[in-house]
Order: C-alpha cells, then structure tokens, then sequence
C-alpha cells in the first residue's frame, strides 16, 4: 500500500508542477483554479507522508524525498495566489457576445488598490474553465467593443482577430 502511495503523490505532485508552469508560461489558462491546485498539492503532501514507508529501491527513496520536499512549497506558492484574488479585485462590468455566439468575452475591472490605476481586461472563454486573456489595458476604466463579424471584434480602437489569436497588451 506504501508503494501506491508514493506514486500517487508523486503523479499528483508533478501534475501540480505542470499546471503551476502552464500558469506562468503559456497564454491559455488550462489549469484549475488555484484553490484546487493548492488542495492536490496538499493531498500530495499527505500521501507523500504515507508513502515514505515505500523504502524498496533508490528510485522509491528519491519519489518520497522529492514530494515531501516540493509540495509543501507547491502549497504556499498556490496558497499566495488564492490571496491574490483577496487583494487585487477583478470586477465584471461588461460581456459581450459575437454576432453568431461563437464567441463570448468577459471583460473585468482590475483594481489593485491605491498606489496603482485601473485595468481593463478582456477574457475569451473557452470550454471548461480554460480562458485566454485577449485584452489587457492600463489606465483604462472602459471598454467600448464593436463585432466588426463573426472573428473579429474592436476593443477601444484595438482590432483583434480572433481566428488568428491576436491580443493586445499595453
């Protein structure tokens, strides 16, 4: 039963590592939320700590020292995001459709408190809770959208095509 502890801990460990890289490195947001992510490296700590018995072989050795030592980490790195959402405030003021519904964006007001300005984000959806954020605005407290057709939509005189994953940032 040790040994399957320790694979399991050690899958889910490196299944958080690569949401946690997908997080920083890639513009589609594939992960879960950090809440969840926070919760199965905590699960991996904890049968990390069961599977620590699993002494079988040097490979068995190295999966228990590396959960043990990472997931913890992992833990307080997704615990930081979580408060994150407690401090910096996105507010969803507008959604806009495509004429066809292919497409929905959801655009929020980021609020980072009093020494900075507000944003304006724009945020495709796309299936389960995957999402790519198209817009990015500083200094900016609105959004005026206009489909100009189905793939290609004006974002405060930005022009984005969709089909070609175009996104603006300032």
């Amino acid at each position: 039963m040790a040994r399957k502890y320790n694979l399991w801990s050690f899958s889910l460990c490196l299944l958080t590592i690569l949401f946690l890289l997908n997080l920083i490195f890639s513009d589609w947001i594939i992960s879960p939320p950090p809440y969840i992510l926070c919760l199965l490296s905590v699960i991996a700590f904890i049968l990390g700590i069961f599977g620590f018995k699993d002494k079988t072989n040097k490979i068995s050795k190295f999966r228990s020292w590396f959960t043990i030592f990472l997931s913890p980490l992992l833990s307080m790195v997704f615990f930081l995001g979580v408060l994150r959402f407690l401090f910096v405030s996105e507010d969803l003021f507008k959604t806009t459709y495509s004429p066809k519904n292919n497409y929905k964006i959801e655009f929020y007001l980021k609020n980072g408190g009093a020494t900075t300005s507000f944003a304006v984000i724009g945020k495709l959806d796309g299936p389960l809770w995957f999402e790519i954020t198209i817009y990015e605005d500083y200094r900016m407290d609105h959004a005026n959208v206009e489909w100009i057709d189905e793939h290609t939509v004006s974002i405060n005189n930005h022009i984005l095509d969709l089909r070609k994953g175009e996104t603006y940032s300032d």
